[in-house]
C-alpha cells in the first residue's frame, strides 16, 4: 500500500514546442496537441500557419493510480472538414514514478540530482537520451519526442512530478 501512495499526486506537463511538423494544408499547418493520461485529456491552443510552433502551455494532471503512459496526438485544425492527423507519440512515465520513490528513499530535496537516464526504446518515442532529475524537491524530465506515423516532426515537453496535491499546505 505504501508504494501506491507515491503515485498519488500532481503531474505537470508543459508542451514547449514542435519542430519540423508535417504540412497538412497547402504550404503549412495549424497544429495543436491533445495530451491524454488515463481518463484525463487536455488540448493546446491552435498555432496558425506554423511548422515549428511554440506553445509553452502547462497542464496539470491529478494522478491517483500508477502513472502509466502519457499519450500525445498532433492535429492540423481545419475549418470545413475533420482535422488532419500530424503524428502521435507516447512516453512511459514509469521512470518518473521510480525516481519519485528513489527521491523519498534518498531524501533528496535541495539542488539538482540526476536519478535516472532514459534512452530511446519501444517504451517511448524519445529522440535522444533524457534524464529524470530531482530539482529542489521536484522530479523533472525534459524530453524531445519523435512523432510516429508521419514523415517528420518532434515535440518538446517538460514534465514535473510535484508530489501530493496537498503537500506543502498548512
Amino acid at each position: 500500500m505504501a508504494d501506491e501512495a507515491v503515485a498519488d499526486g500532481v503531474l505537470k506537463v508543459t508542451v514547449v514546442q514542435g519542430k519540423k511538423l508535417v504540412v497538412r494544408d497547402f504550404t503549412s499547418s495549424d497544429p495543436y496537441v491533445i495530451i491524454k493520461l488515463g481518463n484525463q485529456t487536455v488540448k493546446t491552443k491552435v498555432i496558425n500557419s506554423c511548422l515549428n510552433p511554440v506553445w509553452n502551455e502547462e497542464f496539470t494532471f491529478t494522478v491517483k493510480e500508477p502513472l502509466g503512459v502519457l499519450k500525445l496526438e498532433v492535429f492540423d485544425k481545419d475549418r470545413f472538414k475533420s482535422d488532419d492527423k500530424m503524428g502521435h507519440a507516447h512516453l512511459n512515465l514509469q521512470a518518473i514514478e521510480t525516481a519519485a520513490r528513489l527521491r523519498r528513499v534518498l531524501q533528496v530535496s535541495a539542488g539538482e540530482t540526476q536519478l535516472r537516464k532514459m534512452v530511446p526504446s519501444d517504451d517511448n518515442c524519445l529522440v535522444g537520451e533524457s534524464f529524470v532529475s530531482c530539482v529542489n524537491g521536484e522530479i523533472v524530465q525534459d524530453v524531445w519526442l519523435k512523432l510516429c506515423g508521419v514523415e517528420s516532426g518532434e515535440l518538446e515537453l517538460k514534465i514535473r512530478w510535484v508530489g501530493h496535491p496537498r503537500a506543502g499546505l498548512s
